[in-house]
Parts: structure tokens; C-alpha cells; sequence
């Protein structure tokens, strides 16, 4: 067991990012975290660390021995779930990613309610657009939006985004409002863009697809940004629903060109899991508890 301790040891130092950081999580001293990988180090015959006085980095041995690792750490743990997940109570250590517009617009005002409920699970979540690999970075699942292209995930559907148009009633009021999806090219039209192409917004009527080149004075790759600058009354944006539902409610923005529906009507949102991982009860549970609140989207 001696050899399991040090490479589950080895493991947590990646997850959290260096020896004293592994060390404050187990509750241990720095000096007992690097005496154990000394005597791992040993075992195997080469460093799996470079190491200075500010830093620890991976050597080559280290990158290709954590692969095994985490796969034997894993295993180890779902030889436990595979025994006890139907009695125990959620608990531990949640790793999650998601898109940061949707965590911070969507998951962090129900937060606190999960939280209430599973005061055993701690939520460790990542905030990328970035579509990270699920078990070389340890993550029990992720939130993602939009069409998955990896087969060799288990998905969840939880829910469906639906996009909207929509400005503030300043701007309306100054520039008037759009009645046909042609007019938006009279308008500021505020885009998210994240690479570099012409920029279209569609939209169906009875007669079939329109497409509508739009321009405006502010391109962001952030939903938050853009809906700040609607609300200082810089032009119009297409977003989300979930992104502005309390702004919509208040009458901060208004909704546009409803008899004009986007294309496409509607985005999945999936919560996706490796397909090597039993459903832990902490997944299971924070899965179902999103489920429950995106019902409404």
C-alpha cells in the first residue's frame, strides 16, 4: 500500500499544483510530500521532477509516469464507487469545467442552493473555452454548449439555449426599432466573434432563410461584455436567453424581431463524462441538480 500512497501522493501534487500546496491538502508537511517522491523517485531509478527553489515542473519520465498514474488512481477509486456509490451520501471534490459566461451568468446564482443541499461536496471549477480532456485532467465532467464531435464520451442532455436579439430601450428609442431582420444593417449591431470571417446573423420567415450581414462598433469573445455594452445602450446583440433573463425581466433590454426566428432555433447543453468513469453520487447528484434548474431555459 506503501507504493499505492505515494503515487496517489504523486498525483495530488499535479492536481494541485506543487508540493506545498498537495502537502496543506492532506494535511501533511512539504517535508513528508518530498521525502515520499524522493522515495518514489528511488524505486523507479529517475526524477520525475525538475526542481528549484520557486517551482516543480514534470520531467519527461514524470509526463509519461503520470499518464499511468492517474489511470491507476482512478481505477483504484472506482473499485470503491463500483461497491459503494449506491449508499454513500455525495461527498469530496467536484472538478467540473465550463465555458465562464455560462458559469458565472447560469451555475453561480444556483451555487449556493447546491451547496445547502450537499454540504459535502466541494466544487473545484474551471472556467475555458478551451475543450480539456477529461481524464489526463482529472475532471469528473463538463458543461458544455453546443453540437459534441467526441464519440468516445457519455453525454447527458440538460437542457436546450435558446438565442434572442434584443437592446436597450435607450438605444431603441434613439435609432427606432427593427420590425424586418434587413433593418439590422441600419443599426449597431454588437458581435460575438471569435475568429475572423464575415459576419452573419440568420433568421427564418415563412419564406425561408435570411441572412443578414450585420456590423456595429464592438466585436467581443465574451457574452458578458457584450451584454454591458447593450446596457450602456451601444447597440443590439444576439445572445442567450440564460444570459439575460433577469435584465429581460426588468425591462433593461427588450426583445427583438420575435416573428423572425434564429437559426438555428436552438443549442444543446450537455453534461459529458469520460467513458471510463463510473457516475460517482457527487456527479450524479450536481448533474440532476442542473438539469432541474435549466428546465426553464
Amino acid at each position: 500500500m506503501n507504493r499505492l500512497s505515494n503515487l496517489q501522493l504523486f498525483v495530488r501534487i499535479i492536481d494541485e499544483g506543487s508540493f506545498s500546496a498537495a502537502a496543506r491538502f492532506l494535511g501533511v508537511t512539504p517535508s513528508s510530500v518530498s521525502r515520499q517522491v524522493s522515495q518514489l523517485e528511488h524505486e523507479l531509478g529517475t526524477r520525475l521532477f525538475h526542481r528549484t527553489t520557486r517551482k516543480q515542473s514534470l520531467t519527461e519520465a514524470g509526463e509519461i509516469y503520470l499518464q499511468h498514474a492517474r489511470r491507476i488512481v482512478v481505477d483504484v477509486e472506482e473499485a470503491h464507487l463500483a461497491v459503494s456509490r449506491l449508499a454513500d451520501t455525495p461527498s469530496g471534490s467536484l472538478r467540473v469545467t465550463v465555458e465562464a459566461d455560462f458559469a458565472a451568468a447560469f451555475i453561480a446564482p444556483i451555487l449556493p442552493d447546491f451547496m445547502k443541499r450537499y454540504p459535502d461536496v466541494h466544487i473545484r471549477l474551471s472556467m475555458s473555452a478551451n475543450k480539456a480532456d477529461l481524464v489526463d485532467s482529472g475532471l469528473d465532467l463538463a458543461v458544455r454548449i453546443g453540437h459534441l464531435d467526441d464519440s468516445s464520451l457519455i453525454a447527458r442532455k440538460i437542457a436546450t439555449s435558446r438565442s434572442l436579439v434584443c437592446a436597450n430601450p435607450a438605444y431603441l428609442a434613439k435609432y427606432g426599432t427593427p420590425t424586418h431582420p434587413d433593418q439590422l444593417q441600419l443599426h449597431k449591431c454588437l458581435s460575438f466573434v471569435t475568429s475572423p470571417g464575415k459576419n452573419l446573423w440568420r433568421f427564418s420567415d415563412e419564406h425561408g432563410a435570411i441572412e443578414v450581414p450585420i456590423s456595429g462598433p464592438l466585436n467581443a469573445g465574451s457574452l458578458a461584455f457584450l451584454k454591458q455594452a447593450a446596457l450602456d445602450g451601444l447597440g443590439i446583440i444576439m445572445v442567450p436567453s440564460w444570459m439575460v433573463q433577469s435584465e429581460l425581466e426588468h425591462g433593461q433590454l427588450v426583445p427583438l424581431l420575435e416573428d423572425f426566428p434564429l437559426m438555428p432555433s436552438s443549442t444543446p447543453i450537455h453534461a459529458v463524462f469520460a467513458h471510463n468513469r463510473h457516475l460517482a453520487p457527487k456527479v450524479r447528484v450536481f448533474v440532476d441538480f442542473l438539469a432541474e434548474h435549466m428546465h426553464a431555459l
